[in-house]
């Protein structure tokens, strides 16, 4: 109610308002910045499309975006409606994330390559020194879809990237507002971007348009449900931790699942991933679950890879070998920070009911 208050107040109800740069300052201080800048948009689709957006303004004759099928409809989605097309790329079975040896071979098959696009699977937070790394050696864009990465970020990091890295703050991440997301970008771009997310206003006091854009604003009544949780970031982390942790200590005796551990790392989602070492017949565990147990499992992103979705289908792929391997095992179980230990308990003998043996 505090900031919504605020918001009468101030009589200041559109965008870009009081709020508005109200919480691009605390997100900004959260996250240490001084050499990058935080734009915040109407939700992390959005912010992925300016990225794209902007890159396409850049190089207009570019043609292509290297994208993981390991992700979600927004990212190829993103990618058509700024005027590229989507080569599917595999995934790291160590890490669900974008294989290096395809990005290789992929910068050497196709010379029309506008950028890379890396997704983070389920909140797992990517090395910004390595994407550092990747844009530097190959002299590409890198735009990284952080998503509900937020809460995992190393924030000795965040500074130092040269990259684009959007974050989305839907009601599902584990720092929820609206539809709102950000983009984290450095300070030669934050024109730019504003005004790819307001028509292609050239600025809020010169309404001409003088590029390409589209409704991204981000509202005063997001900014006060994103403050209000935002002020509460470091109890909503600690009892995630606490809760994710849980779960994997009374998990790691199960031999035949892996479970929100990948490279030995932890860390805070909504989405308790479960990949199971056989392949798993999800129509009758769906119904089990739910008939049974009450218990609304689901396919994590999609129920498919994006390349198998039949709008996408017509588009570029690489070999998805470990894309198909991984989609045919892995499904998640719905989250909530507010789980009592009776709650864990219960999620730890069902899984292991159904997927020992």
């Amino acid at each position: 109610m505090y900031y919504l208050k605020k918001i009468d107040k101030k009589r200041y109800y559109s965008n870009f308002g009081p709020l508005y740069n109200e919480c691009k300052l605390r997100l900004e201080k959260y996250l240490n910045l001084k050499k990058n800048n935080i734009i915040i948009a109407s939700s992390g689709h959005t912010s992925l499309l300016a990225c794209c957006y902007l890159i396409k303004k850049k190089n207009p004759k570019k043609k292509y975006i290297l994208v993981p099928s390991y992700s979600f409809q927004s990212n190829p989605q993103s990618i058509l409606q700024s005027g590229f097309e989507p080569i599917f790329m595999d995934i790291n079975i160590k890490n669900l994330c974008l294989d290096d040896s395809q990005i290789i071979f992929a910068l050497k098959k196709y010379r029309s390559i506008a950028a890379i696009m890396f997704v983070s699977p389920f909140g797992y937070p990517i090395d910004i020194d390595y994407l550092n790394k990747i844009q530097k050696r190959f002299q590409i864009p890198i735009i990284y879809d952080a998503a509900d990465t937020f809460t995992n970020f190393d924030k000795k990091k965040i500074d130092n990237s040269k990259i684009f890295i959007t974050c989305s703050f839907h009601p599902t991440k584990t720092l929820p507002a609206n539809e709102s997301g950000i983009i984290i970008a450095q300070k030669k771009y934050l024109k730019s971007l504003n005004s790819i997310i307001n028509f292609g206003y050239s600025d809020l006091n010169n309404k001409e348009t003088k590029s390409l854009g589209f409704n991204g604003k981000f509202s005063e009544y997001d900014a006060a449900i994103l403050m209000a949780n935002l002020d509460d970031i470091h109890n909503i982390k600690k009892k995630l931790f606490k809760n994710i942790s849980y779960l994997i200590n009374r998990l790691e005796s199960n031999k035949f699942i892996k479970f929100q551990s990948l490279l030995g790392k932890t860390w805070l989602s909504l989405k308790l991933l479960i990949i199971s070492n056989k392949v798993v017949n999800f129509k009758i565990i769906f119904r089990k679950f739910k008939d049974l147990y009450r218990i609304n499992i689901y396919k994590p992103w999609s129920y498919y890879p994006m390349h198998k979705h039949f709008f996408f289908s017509r588009f570029k792929r690489l070999s998805l070998k470990n894309t198909d391997f991984i989609e045919r095992r892995t499904f998640c179980l719905p989250f909530s920070i507010d789980y009592q230990k009776n709650d864990l308990d219960r999620l730890v003998s069902l899984i292991n009911k159904n997927f020992y043996k």
